[in-house]
């Protein structure tokens, strides 16, 4: 297997989606047709003052120096395509250095949006099933395990790019995974995910039940946070406002545990915070018909978002809730001024569910 080709993958996307053959994008980027196909191919990575500068130039907001430095761009890469022409040879330093292309995944996927990380994924995501169908001896559990944290990542991204029933088969894999390797944080992840699905669907009571199983099959705080704020907004959905507010408040504390021992959390949580967790009590209310409290949580968990995070295509859902919000209580101008932000990252990550979401709430305006 030629090394994963994130940098690669992600610049034949920018080319092929704006119609251009490989010699007119190289004009368009100032490099030459041969330096072009050998990025696309993966046989070399420019640097990150180079990605960059093609960034500048393609107006793709750091995405491709993301990419540039994730790595499985520019390293592991002798010791993958090892691995994948004999899977069973997979040892210790190949789990770690697969680990680390997830988590920087992850954070790519905060950069350049879901539509995209389908295909930049896909390659280390069929090398770590395979090697989760091969691995032997002591090691078999450490792949099983990341296989089963690759899997919770390929439903992400089909859930965030709506495709439910893509999303449904990559989470049961993940649940096998998490099975045989005993990871209960990983089944009760499997398990909120669904939820999460259900969440999408608005089927209350599914995503209350699932919601529960996970977090009782829970040990890390910072997870039990995720479904037990996950569970309130099930109740919400239903208008049981004590069963929310005494839910979230459940999740803050977790979420205060998991704040004292982070070390002791899995690294798919990355994200979670209590900016985020604000931001879930914020969507809470606005279903609850509390649109004022809605806007002050939303306001303020986005506020804390950071950053790194400030951008990501999934903090920009929270920016329509705070739209409606404000369209609600009659604050078009401001709903109008945080859906031309969500539009321009529309735009910037080529997500199609995000231009629907506005296409949806441009209608409510007009109405």
């Amino acid at each position: 297997m030629d090394e994963p080709r994130l940098f690669g993958d992600a610049l034949r996307r920018i080319r092929t989606e704006r119609g251009l053959g490989v010699r007119e994008f190289a004009k368009l980027v100032n490099h030459s047709k041969s330096v072009v196909s050998e990025w696309e191919n993966g046989r070399k990575v420019p640097d990150e003052v180079t990605a960059r500068r093609l960034d500048e130039r393609l107006g793709t907001a750091g995405m491709l120096a993301a990419a540039a430095r994730t790595p499985g761009a520019n390293g592991h890469a002798d010791r993958l395509a090892h691995v994948a022409a004999a899977p069973r040879t997979v040892d210790a330093a190949t789990v770690h250095a697969l680990a680390g292309v997830l988590a920087n995944m992850r954070r790519l996927e905060d950069t350049i949006g879901a539509d995209r990380l389908v295909i930049v994924s896909a390659e280390p995501l069929r090398l770590v099933q395979t090697l989760a169908d091969e691995a032997r001896g002591p090691v078999r559990r450490r792949v099983v395990d990341l296989a089963g944290q690759w899997a919770q990542f390929a439903g992400w991204l089909r859930a965030a790019t709506a495709r439910p029933q893509a999303a449904r088969d990559w989470y049961a894999r993940t649940l096998e995974h998490a099975t045989e390797a005993q990871d209960p944080d990983l089944i009760a992840t499997a398990l909120s995910m669904r939820g999460n699905l259900a969440w999408i669907a608005r089927h209350p009571d599914q995503v209350i039940s699932l919601s529960e199983a996970a977090a009782e099959q829970a040990r890390a705080p910072g997870i039990r946070a995720m479904a037990e704020q996950q569970r309130a907004r099930g109740h919400a959905l239903l208008g049981d406002t004590g069963d929310v507010d005494r839910l979230l408040d459940l999740a803050e504390e977790h979420l205060g545990a998991a704040t004292e021992q982070p070390d002791g959390e899995p690294p798919w949580t990355y994200f979670y915070s209590p900016g985020y967790l604000r931001m879930q009590r914020g969507l809470a209310y606005r279903l609850l018909g509390r649109n004022g409290d809605a806007i002050e949580q939303l306001r303020e968990g986005l506020a804390d978002a950071g950053p790194e995070l400030i951008n990501a295509e999934f903090v920009a859902k929270y920016k329509i809730h705070l739209a409606q919000a404000h369209l609600a209580v009659g604050d078009t101008d401001v709903a109008r001024r945080y859906l031309d932000e969500v539009r321009a990252l529309a735009a910037t990550t080529g997500s199609e569910q995000l231009a629907r979401d506005v296409d949806r709430m441009e209608q409510a305006l007009e109405g």
